[in-house]
């Protein structure tokens, strides 16, 4: 009787722990299109909500519009279905809402030179430090000259030599 008490405590313990981690992701699914917004056709809604994917947020940070609960938000959602509906091909739509928002609402923006030049430069300054690298490695280290070797006889003159201009001196 024990058991089977714990054990049903521990299921109802379970299952609201899981409902709680759930109930963020269910609500969040629910508030993106409601069925009144929802276009007709089920290729255009589909098209809609690949672009919605791919359009950021203006207020949110780094956020699609389509998982975005912001009005303006909202607001890009209804757009970009008028849009569709009004006959737009995917590069149209996102064309005017680069227009109106500039390129960063684009979360894939298009390749132009600006672009090149961002993603572009860390590849290049990464190759002239290899480059360099490769070049520090390969030159001639330059270092201080090894004497002769020198015979002890000769040494023991020089020496001699040294202590007697010294001495003269």
């Amino acid at each position: 009787m024990i058991v089977r008490r714990l054990t049903q405590w521990m299921i109802l313990w379970a299952l609201s722990f899981v409902t709680l981690l759930a109930a963020p992701v269910f609500a969040a699914q629910g508030s993106l299109v409601t069925p009144e917004q929802a276009l007709s056709d089920p290729n255009q809604e589909a098209r809609a909500q690949n672009l919605a994917r791919e359009i950021r947020c203006v207020v949110c940070e780094n956020e699609p519009v389509a998982l975005s609960s912001a009005q303006i938000a909202l607001d890009m959602r209804k757009a970009i279905r008028e849009r569709i509906t009004a006959g737009d091909s995917d590069a149209q739509v996102r064309r005017f809402f680069a227009e109106r928002y500039g390129e960063f609402v684009l979360l894939r923006p298009r390749l132009g030179l600006d672009t090149l030049a961002l993603w572009g430069t860390p590849l290049a300054l990464l190759l002239m430090g290899g480059a360099g690298l490769y070049w520090v490695s390969r030159r001639k280290e330059i270092g201080p000259e090894i004497a002769p070797e020198l015979q002890d006889d000769e040494v023991r003159a020089a020496l001699k030599e040294y202590q007697l201009s010294d001495l003269n001196d």
